[in-house]
């Protein structure tokens, strides 16, 4: 290899790190930085070329840089140049290509990070409202047929003047339950659609998770040849929760269940139950029972390959 081509591909990994979300400290085996890209810089407000010897514990004070055999993730106060603080997700690994005991530091500003955890909440509700508002287009259109026949028959019947009371009642008791069920199924979706923070209220999980199946439920068995199973405790206790948060939260597991088994299909589990974490924990009638609660969302699709297993609750994997 040439040293032109040595020279542009260092350039290039230069490039690279300059533009990287994650400022990159290599750390030798006493602790100095051997080390510093273009982001760490910027964080530690001091330039590439002052970082290089500084001891890493001068910016990390309450972070134990011990030997590791494997990638950690922990979150820590960064202290800069200039006396501020930030707080920062950390990921510290050995280096195998390296001297005996060099580490490589990462670090991503958890304050850009709330901001870049904002606009992928944002995204997974947009990208929720989508898969709710495509079973709204399928639920709604079931009540308003029957509303609709019912009117054109009740129309009927009274122009024939051969209507009852008895039928006339009946037709109303039809027309009432399906306006009842299409307000439900806006409903669901109004309260899905208005994020306005964190809104905590007393409510059900299974409640939660109902509101979730009223819509998708058909539309993944007609669309996605997905069948949802539910095993759901029925004796569970009113809990405080965000409600329109956890139903984001599990129509996002459902839905990366379902694409998990495309195109194939399958069959998708969801299960509530109680845990037991104190044991004084008692009903009005002194017997002890769960005092939290738990769902679970299983598929019988391919599962995650183990090659990427590890990877699984690396940030925005």
């Amino acid at each position: 290899m040439g040293q032109k081509t040595v020279d542009n591909a260092i350039q290039f990994y230069q490039q690279v790190l300059r533009h990287a979300a994650w400022g990159t400290l290599m750390v030798d085996a006493v602790g100095r930085i051997a080390f510093a890209d273009a982001m760490a810089a910027r964080m530690l407000k001091l330039s590439e070329i002052e970082l290089i010897g500084q001891p890493i514990h001068r910016f990390l004070p309450d972070v134990s840089f011990v030997p590791v055999q494997m990638s950690s993730y922990c979150e820590a106060l960064l202290q800069a140049d200039n006396g501020r603080s930030c707080p920062v997700l950390l990921s510290i690994k050995p280096m195998a290509a390296a001297p005996a005991g060099y580490k490589l530091v990462s670090m991503m500003n958890l304050t850009d990070m709330t901001q870049i955890n904002d606009a992928l909440f944002h995204t997974q509700r947009l990208a929720g409202v989508g898969t709710l508002t495509a079973s709204v287009a399928h639920e709604l259109t079931n009540p308003l047929s029957i509303i609709t026949a019912t009117c054109s028959n009740l129309i009927h019947e009274v122009n024939n003047e051969n209507v009852d009371a008895e039928t006339l009642l009946h037709y109303i008791r039809m027309i009432e339950h399906s306006a009842w069920r299409s307000a439900r199924i806006v409903e669901v979706l109004r309260h899905y659609t208005h994020d306005n923070g964190l809104n905590t209220a007393v409510t059900n999980l299974n409640m939660i998770i109902e509101d979730a199946l009223t819509l998708i439920r058909p539309q993944f068995l007609k669309e996605h040849k997905v069948k949802i199973e539910t095993d759901l405790d029925p004796n569970l206790k009113s809990i405080v929760c965000d409600h329109n948060r956890l139903t984001q939260v599990l129509i996002n597991l459902l839905a990366n269940a379902r694409d998990a088994m495309q195109p194939q299909g399958g069959v998708i589990h969801i299960r509530s139950w109680a845990i037991q974490t104190d044991p004084l924990y008692t009903n009005g009638k002194g017997q002890v029972e769960g005092d939290k609660f738990a769902f679970s969302v299983r598929d019988n699709g391919p599962g995650i390959p183990p090659s990427i297993m590890s990877q699984i609750f690396e940030p925005f994997f």
